[in-house]
C-alpha cells in the first residue's frame, strides 16, 4: 500500500504539472504580445499560437502511449517533465514571434506525452482505480486552478520571461527526481486483475472494441464541453459579475479568483467521483455525471452574480467527477500491453478533436453571445449521456459474456 501511495503521490504532482505548463501562455499572452508584436490585444496571434500547443497537447497523446507501452510509462513521464521545462525556459527566450510559435509547439508536443503515461502507469499499479484516478484528478484541477495566479504573481513581480522560465524549472528539476526513482518501474508493482480480462481473455494484446469506441465518442463531446468551458468561462465571469463584486480587486482579478474558486470545486468532484467508481457501475456513474451536470449549464446561461458563481460551482463539482471515472474504464475494457496506445487514442479525443470546440464556441459568442455558448455545450453534454446508455448496455453484455 505504501508503494501505491507513493506512486499517487508522484503522478499527482505530475499531472498537476502538466496543467501549470498549459494554462501559463493565457495567463500572461497580453504581456507576451506586447513586447513580441507591439501590440497587447493581437488576439488572433494570441490564438494562433496557442493551437501550435494545444494542438501538439492531444496529437502527441497518441505516440506517448504507444512509447508508454514500448518503453515504459517512467521514461515517458520523465521525457515529458524534461522536454516541458526546456519548452518553458525557450518561451521565457524567445526574441520574436516565429520563436514563440515554435516554442509553443514543443511544449505543447512535450506535456501531451504525459496522460496516456501516467494513467497507464496508474491502471497497472494500482488496485483501486477509481480512488487513484481521483487523487490524479485532482492534481491535475489544482493545477488548472493555480495556474492562472502562478504564472501572473511570477510575471508581474519579475516580466513574463522570468515567469516562463522559473516555471519551467519546476518540471524540469522534477525530472531528476524521476528519472532516478525505480520505484515507478512496473515491475517493483503488483498488478490488479481486470473484470474483462480474466482466464478465458487474459489480459496482454486483448482489448474490448465495441465499447471503445462508444467512450471514445464519448471522450469527444467531453473534450468538446471541456475545451468551450476553459475557453470562455474566464471571460464570461468578467462579462457578467459587476464591478465591486470582491471589494479592492479589478473586474479581471475577479474573474480569475472566480475562476480558481469554481475549479477547486472540480478538484473535491474529482475525488468524489474516483470513490464512487470503486462502488458502483463506471459505465452508469459515467453517464449520469453528464446528464446531471448538463442542466447546471442553462442555468449559467440565465444568471449573472453570485447566482451564476453558485451554480458555476455545483455545475464544476458534477462534470469533474466523471473524469476519473472515464479514466478507470479504460482498464476494463483493454489488457495490460495495449493501455498505453489506447489512453493515447482516448486522449487524443479528449484533447486533440474535442478542441474544435474552442473554434466553434468562439463562432457562437461572436455571432450571438457568450451566454449562448452554454447553451451549445448543454446540447453537448446531453448527446454524450444519451450516448452513455449504450455504453451501459454494451458493457452489460461484454460482462455476461465474459462470465459464460
Amino acid at each position: 500500500m505504501s508503494s501505491e501511495r507513493s506512486l499517487i503521490t508522484k503522478t499527482v504532482i505530475a499531472h498537476s504539472l502538466v496543467h501549470i505548463c498549459e494554462l501559463s501562455f493565457p495567463a500572461l499572452a497580453v504581456m507576451v504580445m506586447g513586447e513580441l508584436v507591439g501590440k497587447e490585444t493581437a488576439y488572433e496571434k494570441i490564438g494562433l499560437a496557442y493551437f501550435f500547443a494545444t494542438f501538439f497537447y492531444g496529437a502527441m497523446a497518441v505516440p506517448g502511449g504507444f512509447l508508454a507501452d514500448r518503453l515504459g510509462p517512467r521514461k515517458v513521464i520523465w521525457l515529458y517533465l524534461a522536454g516541458s521545462g526546456l519548452a518553458m525556459i525557450l518561451i521565457g527566450l524567445s526574441i520574436n514571434y516565429f520563436m514563440l510559435c515554435l516554442a509553443l509547439a514543443l511544449l505543447g508536443g512535450f506535456i501531451g506525452l504525459y496522460h496516456p503515461a501516467g494513467l497507464s502507469l496508474l491502471s497497472l499499479g494500482t488496485r483501486s482505480h477509481g480512488t487513484s484516478m481521483g487523487w490524479h484528478g485532482l492534481g491535475g484541477n489544482l493545477g488548472l486552478a493555480i495556474s492562472p495566479l502562478l504564472a501572473g504573481v511570477l510575471g508581474g513581480a519579475l516580466g513574463w520571461r522570468a515567469g516562463f522560465i522559473l516555471l519551467g524549472l519546476f518540471p524540469l528539476l522534477y525530472s531528476f527526481w524521476v528519472l532516478f526513482d525505480r520505484n515507478l518501474e512496473l515491475k517493483n508493482i503488483s498488478t490488479p486483475s481486470e473484470p474483462f480480462l480474466n482466464s478465458k481473455n487474459p489480459a496482454g494484446s486483448k482489448f474490448l472494441l465495441l465499447p471503445l469506441i462508444i467512450l471514445f465518442l464519448m471522450a469527444v463531446l467531453n473534450g468538446m464541453c471541456y475545451r468551450g468551458l476553459m475557453a470562455f468561462l474566464p471571460a464570461y465571469l468578467f462579462e457578467q459579475i459587476p464591478k465591486g463584486t470582491l471589494p479592492g480587486l479589478s473586474r479581471l482579478a475577479q474573474a480569475g479568483s472566480f475562476t480558481t474558486l469554481i475549479l477547486i470545486l472540480g478538484m473535491f468532484g474529482q475525488i468524489t467521483g474516483g470513490k464512487l467508481a470503486d462502488r458502483y457501475s463506471k459505465p452508469w456513474l459515467y453517464t449520469l455525471a453528464f446528464l446531471i451536470s448538463a442542466p447546471f449549464l442553462i442555468l449559467l446561461s440565465l444568471f449573472s452574480g453570485w447566482s451564476l458563481i453558485f451554480f458555476a460551482m455545483i455545475f464544476a463539482f458534477i462534470y469533474f467527477a466523471s473524469q476519473p471515472v472515464g479514466n478507470s474504464l479504460v482498464p476494463e475494457y483493454v489488457g495490460e500491453l495495449v493501455r498505453g496506445r489506447i489512453y493515447g487514442w482516448f486522449f487524443f479525443m479528449n484533447f486533440g478533436a474535442g478542441a474544435i470546440m474552442s473554434w466553434l464556441a468562439g463562432i457562437i459568442g461572436d455571432r450571438f453571445s457568450l451566454s449562448k455558448i452554454f447553451l451549445a455545450l448543454f446540447l453537448v453534454l446531453i448527446f454524450a449521456g444519451l450516448i452513455g446508455f449504450l455504453l451501459i448496455k454494451v458493457s452489460g453484455k461484454a460482462r455476461n459474456k465474459e462470465g459464460t
